[in-house]
């Protein structure tokens, strides 16, 4: 088809020639309606092909649901590379509503963004979390509040109730209200949740809702059989909301858009999600089950940690990451993106009032922002390798004693780093439980003394530990120089772990020769 251009105030005497009849378009439901990419965890693009009827079916609800009036002025804050880019547009457009167009540089611009919504009376406002963070933290530190703004819809990440977000939220006028959306790219948006009452109210970590209409959720675990009330497993998603597949990606399709074993003439699509329901109905997001990470052990849920963070003063955002950078050592590392720069010492001791040991991040990255990708979610890829803390080495103070010295050398072993100073922390240079079993195993094959595990989390330095190490090796020089004294004669003696064991089994089976 070739197009071309028409001027109505030249060609209207031709166009007057043309039949006033509608046409015909044959546009069926099933039709294709976009293909968006989207590179998943594999880093390779596939393309995910949506039909007209799942578009049709969002905007409709949208429209009809959240009551949205006629003339409403709308950002679109989305590129158009990302599936919302359509939400906006359309609810706006369907809805007699105003398209509000920005650059790219003012979305990246939180400061130029919030006076463009005042200044353009910006009356609905779709906004990743990420975004949503930024604008707040600017308007509450400027104390700019803007007056328009009705409805703001988040998806993409896991929406936290962050101090910022919540006081500038309490501060808009016209009552604005927040919408939690959830749903892939290869379903656009399947639940939402409206959060209502007084900001205070709302909870630190909002659920992600009910199912929008025509739009079929289960729970499932690994068997395929649905969960009870409270029960984490993963979500399936069936319905009209479906994308028809990957575009020519038979073998994939099949995997992730499997047959509905509960209607095999349906398909379900596998999320990779983990939620539950919650009591009152409404499903809470518990993150993805590939960042749900298991570490010495302990299962551990990254999003738990990010949230305890957001709720630390001064951080604007933060991400929390596993990485390997030596061959099976494991360890969480934090990066923060803040108005004023902790000490690590401070953001460990604000974390471990709220986690447990374990819970807490090895290394910790301050970062000017964090990366993003096209569609505004945080880029984990992109994540620079962590060094040694700059503020442990502007403080480094070498060994002074041969104690220092040579636990300095078994730091170094330990932790494998370079340079160990004898007032650097042991955890903030990424130590945990399992590393300080071995320092103590190391303590004790170089020094000949016992430290138990504790003193390593009580003295976390190379100063500490060689005060202990020195106070514990006079005290056994004192103790071999003790004499030995006579026993008194019948004096009981306590048995030893083995004799216990064995008076232990010949009461449980008397009369027995073995014991």
């Amino acid at each position: 088809y070739q197009g071309h251009t028409i001027c109505v105030d030249t060609d209207l005497s031709v166009i007057s020639q043309y039949s006033e009849e509608n046409t015909n378009p044959q546009v069926k439901s099933e039709n294709l309606g976009y293909v968006i990419y989207t590179s998943g965890s594999t880093g390779k693009p596939k393309g995910v092909a949506m039909s007209q009827k799942a578009l049709a079916n969002l905007i409709f609800w949208h429209i009809d649901e959240l009551k949205v009036t006629s003339g409403k002025r709308t950002l679109q804050f989305s590129p158009l590379s990302f599936d919302a880019s359509f939400h906006e547009m359309f609810t706006a457009w369907h809805s007699g509503g105003t398209l509000v167009l920005i650059t790219e540089e003012m979305r990246l611009d939180a400061v130029a963004l919030l006076g463009f919504i005042e200044e353009n009376r910006i009356e609905r406002l779709f906004i990743p979390f990420v975004g949503l963070q930024q604008i707040a933290e600017v308007a509450v530190s400027r104390e700019f509040f803007t007056s328009h703004l009705q409805e703001i819809i988040t998806a993409g990440e896991q929406l936290q109730i962050t101090p910022s977000i919540a006081q500038w939220l309490s501060k808009l006028t016209n009552n604005c209200t927040l919408h939690n959306h959830y749903g892939p790219s290869e379903t656009h948006v399947v639940t939402t949740y409206t959060l209502t009452g007084e900001v205070e109210t709302w909870p630190l970590l909002p659920p992600i809702g009910r199912p929008i209409a025509n739009t079929q959720v289960y729970i499932l675990n690994k068997q395929l059989q649905i969960v009870p009330v409270g029960v984490p497993g993963e979500l399936y998603i069936g319905g009209v909301a479906l994308a028809d597949g990957y575009l020519n990606r038979e073998e994939l399709t099949a995997e992730r858009f499997i047959i509905n074993p509960f209607d095999t003439s349906s398909r379900l699509y596998k999320t990779g999600d983990l939620v539950r329901y919650l009591p009152d109905g409404n499903i809470e997001f518990l993150g993805r089950i590939d960042n749900q990470v298991k570490i010495r052990g302990f299962r551990i849920e990254l999003g738990e940690i990010e949230a305890v963070l957001s709720q630390t003063a001064d951080i604007q955002a933060s991400c929390i990451i596993v990485r390997e950078d030596n061959p099976g050592d494991k360890r969480l590392v934090a990066y923060i993106v803040a108005n004023k720069t902790q000490t690590i010492s401070q953001l460990r001791e604000n974390l471990k009032a709220r986690l447990p040991e374990y819970m807490i991040p090895s290394t910790f990255v301050y970062l000017e922002s964090l990366p993003l990708t096209p569609s505004g979610k945080i880029d984990r890829l992109a994540l620079p390798k962590p060094s040694i803390n700059t503020e442990t080495e502007d403080k480094y103070v070498a060994p002074t004693t041969p104690t220092e010295e040579i636990l300095t050398g078994i730091w170094t072993q330990v932790l494998k780093i370079e340079r160990v100073g004898i007032k650097d922390n042991f955890f903030e240079l990424g130590g945990h439980s399992l590393l300080a079993t071995q320092l103590v195993s190391r303590i004790r094959a170089s020094f000949q003394v016992e430290i138990p595990l504790k003193n390593i989390f009580t003295s976390p330095t190379i100063e500490q530990q060689a005060q202990i190490i020195e106070t514990t090796q006079k005290q056994q020089t004192k103790s071999l120089q003790t004499p030995i004294k006579t026993r008194i004669e019948n004096q009981e003696i306590p048995l030893s772990y083995a004799q216990q064991r064995l008076w232990f089994i010949d009461k449980l089976e008397p009369n027995s020769a073995s014991y």
